[in-house]
C-alpha cells in the first residue's frame, strides 16, 4: 500500500511540476495556429514554402497537416521560429510504394557510359531516382532497379517554422 501511495505521490508531483513549468501561451493540442514555413530536402533544396503567401492555418492534432508539423508546433510561442526534422513516417512516407521500382536494362547504361551505383541518386533526364540494386530477368539480362517514389516519401525533411498566431 505504501508503494502505491508513493507512486501516486510521485505522479502528482510530476504533474504539478510540468503544469507549473508549462508556458500558458505555448501551443497545445486543439489550439488553432497560423504558421509560415520553408521546407527543404536534406541537401538544402527548397521544395515548398509559404513565407511570401498567407500563413497556413490549422487546428493542432486535427490531421489537417502532416503529423510532423502537428507535433512540431506543440510548445511553440507566437513569434518563435523552430527547425524540425520530419522523418518519412510522419510525412509522405505512408505513400511510399515498394511496387514503384522501375527496371531498366544495364545495356542502356553501358551505351551511355553510365555506371549506376547502388543506393545512390541517379539522374535520368530531369528525374532523380535511387538505384536499389540489380537483378537478372528470365533471359539472364541484368536489370538496374530504380526507386521512382517521390523524394518526399523517402527523405527526412527539414521545416523551418515560424508561429504567427495562436487561438
Amino acid at each position: 500500500m505504501k508503494k502505491i501511495f508513493g507512486l501516486l505521490g510521485i505522479a502528482l508531483c510530476s504533474f504539478l511540476v510540468i503544469a507549473w513549468c508549462t508556458n500558458k501561451n505555448s501551443v497545445k493540442l486543439w489550439d488553432t495556429v497560423s504558421i509560415t514555413y520553408v521546407a527543404t530536402f536534406p541537401d538544402g533544396q527548397v521544395f515548398d514554402q509559404n513565407t511570401n503567401q498567407n500563413p497556413l492555418i490549422f487546428t493542432v492534432g486535427s490531421g489537417q497537416v502532416i503529423q510532423g508539423i502537428d507535433e512540431g508546433v506543440i510548445g511553440m510561442n507566437v513569434g518563435n521560429t523552430k527547425t524540425i526534422h520530419i522523418t518519412p513516417d510522419k510525412w509522405y512516407g505512408k505513400l511510399y510504394t515498394p511496387n514503384n521500382i522501375q527496371k531498366i536494362s544495364q545495356l542502356i547504361f553501358d551505351k551511355l557510359s553510365i555506371t549506376p551505383t547502388n543506393w545512390t541518386m541517379q539522374k535520368l533526364g530531369n528525374i532523380e531516382w535511387i538505384v536499389k540494386g540489380t537483378e537478372k530477368d528470365e533471359s539472364g539480362n541484368v536489370l538496374v532497379l530504380f526507386d521512382i517514389n517521390p523524394r518526399q516519401t523517402r527523405d527526412t525533411l527539414k521545416y523551418t517554422i515560424t508561429l504567427i498566431t495562436k487561438k
